[in-house]
């Protein structure tokens, strides 16, 4: 190959370099972008009762060609510091086939929503006067009940489930905290460890929203959610769900 080939092959190469670094570039930047612009369009989209900043993350392998296609691949949501009607709460969501435009339907999102005990009091509510406590993978709660015109206090430990927009909890343990321990109330205490407590959170859920699984540690819980087909914008994240 002569000299002359060797410098052409040379400055193609050199050119097939700079466009592919160009491209690179472009992409990053416009990466960016759409990062930040996502962030603030979401972010004016949550209602009023809705505080805090979300961070906006866009997967995928070329931006660019997601933006021709009008879809993103995956994207992901970080917001820490969240308040909904002043409980706060942090969040981490992990949405697949988002549109470019939030006015037309998200394929699949999956969000781990987590709480605190404060938080957590504030959204589940115990029949009669029952306080909830987060233990290791379990919960307590203590509350009154009444026999005979005696009022007795108890406290119960219950495993704990979620599904659809339920909370159940599945009480394996009850006794009496004050009261007389020589009436006969085994019943009273069976009927405690054997019936468990169902507690509908749909109305704190965005209407088709589902519960997948909750977590519990000591002062924090972690709920699973998913939805399908779900359209990020006011209106949608406005709707709540109801219990029947």
């Amino acid at each position: 190959m002569t000299v002359r080939r060797l410098r052409w092959l040379w400055w193609l190469i050199g050119i097939v370099v700079v466009l592919g670094v160009l491209v690179v570039v472009a992409d990053v930047a416009v990466r960016a972008y759409a990062q930040g612009r996502a962030a603030d369009e979401i972010e004016k989209q949550l209602p009023e009762n809705v505080q805090g900043d979300v961070d906006v993350s866009i997967g995928g392998f070329s931006m660019l060609s997601q933006l021709v296609s009008g879809s993103f691949d995956q994207v992901t949501l970080d917001a820490p510091a969240l308040t909904v009607d002043g409980i706060p709460l942090s969040a981490h969501v992990v949405a697949e086939g988002v549109p470019t435009d939030l006015a037309k339907p998200v394929g699949d999102i999956r969000a781990a929503v987590t709480l605190d005990q404060q938080a957590v009091d504030s959204v589940i509510t115990l029949p009669g006067d029952a306080t909830l406590t987060l233990g290791e993978g379990d919960v307590s709660y203590q509350g009154t009940l009444s026999i005979l015109g005696l009022t007795l206090g108890y406290t119960a430990t219950g495993d704990v489930s979620a599904s659809g927009t339920d909370v159940v909890i599945q009480p394996t343990d009850a006794a009496l905290t004050q009261g007389s321990n020589a009436l006969d109330l085994g019943g009273a205490l069976s009927g405690l460890v054997k019936d468990p407590v169902t507690v509908c959170v749909a109305e704190y859920l965005p209407q088709g929203a589902q519960i997948e699984s909750l977590v519990v540690h000591p002062d924090e819980a972690t709920a699973t959610l998913t939805a399908s087909d779900f359209v990020l914008s006011e209106d949608s994240l406005r709707t709540f769900g109801t219990c029947g």
